[in-house]
């Protein structure tokens, strides 16, 4: 017997199924386009963008490559064309080849694969996945580097298009179906990601588009290729295509081929499964054709920066001579299993949800008003709804075991960039809406967190940690797990400063001054939040010990104004009342450090500490004047207690 849930057409209550006609959906997603090809066609976007952010410059160069050369080999041409826009292309990722034998013998399995080094040793190919660069290429040559923006653009008015489309066939008012399409993309983090040069609009896109092509026909009478098998078969295809691209998107197939099965639609089920697999297989053999290897972040590969140089500049920087390999062909099992595994994951799943820098709840609020509706309106909860309930958890449980210390994307990306292309799973989790109440919730408190940001988002991009200093987002923790990934660890003023006992502190907002030798100046009238490293020390037999922090010893020294100073540990918060110039000392306990081992790293342990203040001086104002112009509070010296 079929499970009501999961039949092949669901039934929506009576009074709730919206006429035909998409009147306001074609306004807004018509509004949406305009506006956006406007920007794509008109900024200047080399100098908007100020530079390259994250993995931008590779993506660049290929695209690039594939428009004006037709091929995939970075070439002097390639890095040449860069100055024409912008200074240089930070962060190039890089490989070397290989050539490919196969060889048949009478030996298990009979049939080897056998790779060689290129013969050509100074060929190099781009280290990502191409498919992205590659549908964005046209556009680039017809454009011009705006044509990333164009190809933006068309994308978001589809996905604005098909999310009302969808709301309406669920059975919603239409005019509450586009506010809410609208909502779940501008009430977020995404359209920051529109002026990025990277994969994550064509990702979010694919992966919206993909699930409205088989998810249709459970909510509406689709007449036609969406009602049919066909449409299940296009949805394979792009997510074929998507795992290729990043392939911790695979969780995606899992829907419809438990769907299938559910219904005991064998061969449907069979066919899905084998598109997905020859799309997914076909791309990564594609570039096994191309560069010699099916992995295109494995093998000899390297990444450069103006501090290391750039192959073919000049006849001393080469690929050999610069750079150290940094291939991902390996899983490093140390980092992903370890007695504090279990601890890691725990907390990283709450920074994932409220994380300050990457939450799902501050930068995809949408997502969380999706959510709740789903889980209370459990009369129209459709049985194939939690099928992609499964889907987005499998695909957090995969980023946080994997990538424990970089699960948001790596480099100080703005909110979780790795899980945004997932983010559009929550669309499709939609009761019928009757009202515009739940577009304007989502807006209200989404705004809160993305607003400051998606209005300038090329600023934004640049400036990176400036968001979260200020304004509702300090409510939320620090994603201590991912230290070195936080934007604060870009700047080496603010990061890595070591003080007593050689701890290590990092500055993530500007309310506590750049330190003067083992002290640092709290700013005025606010709060500050210090991230403290314990040190890790070198055993005379080899390999490290990891010291933790026990205690803080705290030595203050006020300004010249009464203030009222409180330091906070988590597991104890003392507040002093200090007189001008006053001194004093204190210890507050600390809790258990958060486990840190990125890559080949010993592991250390992470703490968060915070400092308020109630008062303030400039001594520039003061008598006598000086020439520090700061607002100043009190004076600040930490000495560990370490076991």
């Amino acid at each position: 017997m079929i499970s009501p849930g999961l039949q092949n057409q669901e039934p929506v209550p009576r009074g709730t199924r919206a006429r035909t006609g998409h009147g306001p959906g074609l306004l807004v997603s018509g509004a949406v386009g305009l506006v956006l090809l406007a920007i794509a066609l008109s900024v200047d976007l080399p100098r908007a963008s100020v530079g390259f952010k994250g993995d931008e410059a590779t993506y660049y160069l290929l695209g690039q490559s594939l428009a004006r050369d037709h091929d995939f080999t970075y070439q002097r041409k390639d890095l040449i064309r860069v100055w024409e826009e912008y200074h240089a292309p930070e962060g190039i990722f890089l490989k070397r080849g290989k050539t490919i034998s196969v060889d048949v013998d009478r030996s298990f399995p009979f049939i080897h694969w056998i790779k060689h080094d290129d013969p050509v040793s100074t060929r190099l190919y781009f280290s990502k996945a191409f498919i992205y660069p590659l549908v964005a290429s046209p556009f680039v040559w017809l454009f011009g580097t705006n044509g990333f923006l164009v190809l933006h653009a068309i994308l978001l008015t589809l996905d604005v298009w098909l999310a009302y489309v969808w709301l309406v066939g669920r059975g919603s008012e239409k005019r509450s179906a586009a506010a809410f399409a609208l909502v779940f993309l501008i009430a977020s983090v995404v359209p920051v990601y529109f002026v990025w040069l990277t994969p994550e609009i064509f990702n979010f896109s694919l992966v919206l588009i993909a699930i409205f092509l088989w998810s249709y026909k459970e909510v509406s009478p689709a007449p036609g290729f969406l009602f049919g098998p066909a449409s299940d078969i296009a949805a394979a295809a792009l997510i074929g295509v998507l795992t290729f691209s990043k392939p911790t998107h695979l969780p995606l197939i899992a829907p419809l081929l438990l769907l299938a099965a559910w219904r005991r639609q064998w061969g449907r089920g069979f066919l899905i499964g084998c598109v997905f697999a020859c799309v997914a297989a076909g791309l990564f053999a594609a570039n096994a054709a191309i560069t010699g290897e099916f992995n295109y972040q494995g093998g000899y590969r390297k990444t450069f920066y103006s501090s290391t140089g750039f192959p073919f500049a000049n006849e001393r920087e080469t690929f050999d001579a610069i750079a150290p390999i940094h291939g991902r062909s390996d899983v490093q099992t140390e980092i992903l299993i370890n007695p504090n595994t279990g601890e890691v994951f725990r907390r990283n799943l709450v920074y994932f949800f409220i994380g300050r820098y990457s939450g799902l709840l501050p930068y995809f609020f949408p997502a969380i008003v999706a959510l709740a509706l789903f889980l209370v309106r459990r009369s129209v909860r459709a049985g194939w709804q939690w099928l992609l309930v499964l889907a987005a958890a499998a695909e957090v449980a995969i980023l946080l075991f994997i990538t424990p210390y970089t699960w948001s994307g790596g480099g100080g990306p703005i909110g979780n960039r790795y899980f945004l292309s997932f983010y559009p799973v929550f669309l499709f989790l939609m009761p019928p809406l009757a009202s515009v109440a739940p577009a304007v919730l989502a807006l209200a408190v989404g705004a809160l967190f993305t607003a400051k940001i998606t209005f300038d988002p090329f600023w934004s991009s640049y400036n990176y940690a400036n968001h979260a200093k200020a304004g509702p987002l300090r409510m939320f923790p620090i994603e201590l797990t991912m230290l070195n990934d936080l934007p604060v660890a870009a700047n080496p003023d603010r990061s890595k400063r070591r003080l007593n006992g050689g701890v290590l502190a990092y500055f993530p907002d500007d309310n506590a001054y750049t330190p003067e030798g083992d002290s640092f100046w709290l700013r005025g009238k606010r709060r500050a939040d210090v991230i403290l490293r314990a040190p890790v020390d070198p055993l005379e037999g080899g390999g490290w010990a990891t010291r933790e922090i026990v205690s803080l010893n705290v030595h203050i020294r006020n300004g010249i104004k009464p203030n009222v100073v409180t330091i906070d540990t988590g597991p104890d918060e003392q507040t002093l009342t200090l007189q001008p110039g006053e001194q004093r000392d204190l210890a507050l306990s600390m809790p258990r450090g958060v486990p840190y081992k990125p890559y080949d790293t010993p592991m250390s342990y992470v703490y968060a500490v915070s400092f308020s203040t109630t008062a303030g001086f400039a001594p520039f104002l003061e008598t006598p004047p000086s020439s520090d112009s700061r607002f100043l509070s009190a004076m600040v010296t930490l000495t560990p207690r370490l076991k």
